[in-house]
């Protein structure tokens, strides 16, 4: 049976999010496939990295007697995306911590924010308030919308009140429902944006750890970064391409990128 579009599936993992058995079988069909790492005791992380860039972060609690249970399972991608940001403050659930980190951080040198969850939560430590980094985001939409070119993007808004630049980012994470936005019921930001960006490579990839395939773009979007955007392409219409512009809303994950 088909499994529906995930975060999952858009770097080419599958795994049925419609039950607790489901998640189950993947996380034991994957641990085989990782090596543990420490978080302050009594959790550890186990990764499965593929070559394609996908990954899993199960997240385990270690038990007295040393077996280790389940605690959370999330996606991520590691590619080629570059962006310079300030972080600005912890906005972690404190039910999932430290397992799954989130920060509130601006581009460097402007006021303009973002919030992004850590795909590395072991990296927490270098991602403190103040700290001026390099971060490879991927964002991960489930209805991104694929262009041809600007062109095409702007007739697309021909009839629109408001009409939005090719590289737009709105931090929609730090918007209520009520105006649209992703905010949590108890005020917290989340790591969500929504934003448009011209694809400067695109590739169609195959996860062998996950046996899925899945679009990668890497699209520069606001004040020339660079994002990692992936992609289930049954979401699609248009397959990405260099010139094209993607935009859509997604959730923004990130981490230090190699050489920080």
């Amino acid at each position: 049976m088909a499994m529906d579009a995930s975060h999952f599936s858009m770097v080419g993992f599958q795994v049925d999010m419609h039950s607790q058995a489901g998640v189950d079988q993947a996380v034991q069909r994957h641990l085989a496939g990782c090596t543990p790492s420490d978080l302050p005791p009594p959790n550890l992380v186990c990764r499965v990295r593929d070559p394609s860039g996908g990954e899993l972060t199960i997240g385990l609690i270690r038990g007295a007697e040393g077996q280790a249970e389940f605690a959370t399972l999330n996606p991520g991608f590691a590619g080629e995306g570059r962006a310079r940001v300030e972080i600005v403050a912890d906005v972690s659930d404190a039910e999932w911590t430290p397992f799954e980190v989130t920060v509130s951080a601006r581009f460097a040198g402007e006021e303009t924010p973002l919030v992004l969850d850590l795909a590395d939560p072991e990296q927490a430590d270098r991602l403190k308030p103040g700290a001026k980094v390099v971060v490879d985001i991927a964002a991960f939409g489930f209805e991104p919308a694929v262009y041809a070119d600007e062109a095409a993007f702007g007739k697309s808004q021909a009839k629109a009140k408001v009409r939005f630049a090719s590289n737009f980012f709105i931090p929609i994470g730090l918007f209520a429902e009520t105006v649209g936005g992703t905010l949590s019921a108890d005020g917290r930001p989340t790591a969500y944006a929504d934003f448009a960006g011209k694809v400067l490579k695109a590739e169609l990839r195959t996860n062998q750890a996950g046996s899925g395939r899945f679009w990668w773009a890497l699209v520069e979007t606001y004040g020339g970064a660079t994002v990692d955007v992936v992609i289930d392409p049954r979401t699609i219409r248009r397959d990405p391409r260099p010139g094209s512009i993607v935009t859509g809303r997604f959730w923004l994950s990130a981490r230090l990128a190699p050489g920080t």
